[in-house]
């Protein structure tokens, strides 16, 4: 599929082009513990941490962890963003 026609872009480059990203679990915030879950920022699977089949409990995220990125993504989009993949934090 051209990337130019994939539903899930939707002007992402602006704040996702190059950055760092790593694999990690997915946890509520530390200044919001109550906040109970993500959606990935291209097709938006959510992001939990209990267990569930209609959520992911890993993926990518960047170092702030206000962006989330599934695997699937990832791997469709990892060489038009650029990202540079480091070890969990």
């Amino acid at each position: 599929m051209d990337d130019l026609n994939d539903w899930r872009l939707r002007d992402q480059d602006k704040y996702l082009l190059g950055v760092s990203i790593y694999w990690g679990k997915w946890t509520p915030p530390e200044d919001n513990p109550s906040w109970d879950h993500d959606h990935c920022e291209f097709c938006w699977q959510k992001f939990m941490s209990i267990d569930s089949s209609e959520a992911q409990q890993e993926g990518y995220t960047t170092d702030n962890r206000s962006h989330w990125i599934c695997l699937i993504c990832y791997e469709d989009f990892k060489d038009r963003f650029q990202w540079k993949v480091k070890k969990e934090e």
